[in-house]
């Protein structure tokens, strides 16, 4: 088993602005009230981030990057063949409704609130969903498959972000099946998998954690 990595500073301050984030507001927090949940001195915070727009941009920036990271991880994990991005988003990305924890909705809530306050930040999320979009179109499948594939998982992920529609494992379950059978229609191999490969999606760079659309797997430690 590998072992856990301690966190930066840089991603305590981040774990304690999204903790602020979802109990104040984006609007009521303060670089004090951060630096007072991180347990880190005012100067401390400030070295990292010297004002409150760029603690928000880098809540923005790395939620962005973890995505990125977490799809190709999968990318590379998946073998290769006709469908590689879409099996590998089915794959890593819809194994076990445990992995949808509930610190990764906050986390994807408190970046939900980022962009509501400043929406002009998207532009980092903006360009890892069309880069994962332009792997899709290369994909080799029939127009509209791997799409369909993408908007599914978006669809599952916004709807339990927003708490609109409970995330269980049989619901996680029928719409995997049903997007296995749609890329096998389509010519794609669909290998099956268990929790482990969601926990391997979960895993990045320096142990890092994902918190946009992808779950966090429990391979290491989880939050």
């Amino acid at each position: 088993m590998t072992s856990a990595i301690p966190p930066t500073n840089l991603d305590v301050l981040l774990a304690a602005a999204e903790k602020v984030v979802l109990r104040h507001g984006i609007a009521s927090m303060t670089l004090d009230a951060v630096a007072a949940e991180a347990g880190m001195s005012k100067g401390g915070l400030l070295h990292h981030f010297p004002s409150k727009d760029r603690l928000i941009q880098a809540l923005v920036a790395r939620s962005a990057e973890g995505w990125r990271g977490c799809y190709m991880s999968a990318y590379e994990l998946t073998p290769e063949g006709p469908g590689r991005m879409s099996r590998a988003l089915l794959s890593h990305c819809l194994s076990d409704a445990e992995c949808w924890t509930d610190q990764l909705r906050s986390s994807s809530s408190a970046v939900f609130a980022a962009l509501a306050q400043n929406p002009s930040l998207i532009e980092p999320m903006r360009a890892v969903y069309s880069e994962l979009h332009q792997k899709i179109a290369e994909d080799g499948l029939p127009p509209g498959i791997g799409e369909t594939v993408a908007a599914a998982i978006d669809g599952l992920w916004l709807d339990w972000v927003l708490g609109l529609v409970p995330l269980d494992q049989a619901r996680v379950v029928r719409v995997r099946k049903a997007l296995e059978e749609l890329l096998e229609r389509a010519g794609a191999p669909v290998v099956n998998s268990g929790p482990q490969s969601a926990a391997r999606c979960g895993e990045g760079a320096a142990g890092a954690k994902y918190t946009w659309g992808c779950p966090e797997g429990r391979g290491r430690d989880v939050r």
